[in-house]
């Protein structure tokens, strides 16, 4: 009897301390980057492409704001349904062939539901073609940094990796059109003969999670649930994209994870800006000015843990700047550095305008002038 249970508490104990395998990925791809600072800060097969279902018409969508925000596409253009319009498949305003409805509508409709017969709709009214259209489309991607070049406007069976989905998120929050609807739950597009379609924006993130802003999902059996979010609070704005989650209850769970990580442990810091000196008033020897403000000729954001601290700066100037100056010809740098004293970026310094060299004649009537004055 001892012999018996000595055998089964060892096969206990062997049970519990076997080593549990490792839980599956809860999505086959994900993206965490800082809007600002254009830097990733958590990531999964980010480089992986993966099928989108719906995000594969982000870049028309995109396009088309773009074409808004440029003057280029009016919102309030009367736009006529064409045939292959009405008959695009998949999320639809149920537009019918020669319809007339304004642009906006169906923007919006594009925006929040992805609407396949409203793009096509837009895109033939901006574009005049799917073959213009492609190549406006392609134009975006080239402009946003993804190296790619779609077949079909709509991005049909297309994958894309969520590094690449994450530059198209930070261009659509660089979109004053795309934020304007991008955010919206609910609206009704009201069409000529009397009816309506309702508009309901699948992203429950905008309901849940403080301070999401956006900006579309999709999916499909084969590809999972997808999404491309963006979360601002404060300063800060991080995307997250994310590829093949099981389910849409799991695609929303994990992305409110990953944005409420972000923000807990990482900050963008805007260090230097184009449109305001990085130091004002310094000193100009022999000039026909005493002093010039210093400016810096690209905006400088980065991302850092905030238990870091904000970066501290390091001066590369002479102590007093000699004539003459001229805004094209740095004249010095400042470096940014953590408390450590490493260079996190340098970045050089220019004057705001040009200064002219002084002889000495000109000194001694700017001498006398001052004795006068006092």
């Amino acid at each position: 009897m001892r012999r018996i249970l000595s055998v089964l508490t060892a096969v206990l104990m062997m049970v519990c301390f076997v080593p549990q395998a490792s839980a599956e990925p809860a999505a086959k791809a994900y993206c965490v980057m800082s809007a600002g600072a254009n830097e990733s800060i958590s990531e999964y097969n980010a480089d992986e492409l993966t099928g989108v279902a719906g995000l594969s018409k982000l870049p028309a969508v995109l396009t088309l704001c773009r074409a808004v925000d440029r003057g280029l596409l009016q919102l309030d253009a009367e736009i006529t349904v064409g045939k292959r319009a009405s008959e695009i498949g998949g999320p639809s305003a149920y537009l019918k062939s020669g319809e007339k409805i304004q642009a906006e509508p169906l923007l919006q409709a594009s925006v929040m539901i992805s609407a396949g017969d409203a793009i096509c709709a837009l895109l033939d009214h901006a574009f005049g073609s799917e073959d213009v259209s492609l190549q406006n489309i392609n134009l975006t991607l080239k402009e946003i940094g993804v190296e790619r070049q779609l077949s079909r406007a709509l991005g049909t069976n297309e994958s894309f990796a969520c590094r690449e989905l994450a530059a198209m998120g930070i261009a659509a929050c660089g979109s004053e059109t795309f934020l304007k609807y991008c955010s919206v739950k609910y609206a009704v597009l009201h069409h000529t003969d009397g009816r309506e379609t309702e508009l309901a924006n699948a992203n429950k993130l905008l309901s849940t999670l403080p301070g999401c802003i956006g900006l579309m999902t999709g999916s499909s059996k084969p590809d999972g649930y997808c999404g491309v979010f963006a979360c601002k609070r404060g300063d800060s704005t991080f995307i997250c994209t994310m590829t093949g989650a099981p389910n849409s209850k799991t695609r929303f769970e994990v992305a409110a994870k990953l944005f409420e990580e972000a923000f807990a442990n990482y900050a963008v810091f805007d260090l230097a800006s184009t449109d305001e000196p990085i130091l004002e008033r310094y000193p100009v020897e022999n000039g026909d000015a005493e002093t010039v403000d210093l400016y810096v000729k690209e905006n400088v954001s980065l991302l850092l843990k905030k238990s870091d601290g904000e970066p501290e700066r390091e001066w590369m100037l002479p102590d007093t700047l000699k004539a003459p100056l001229d805004p094209d010809l740095a004249a010095g740098s400042v470096r940014f550095t953590d408390r450590n004293g490493t260079v996190l970026y340098e970045i050089a310094v220019y004057p705001g305008r040009a200064v002219s060299a002084t002889g000495f004649r000109d000194i001694l009537k700017r001498i006398l002038s001052a004795y006068r004055n006092e």
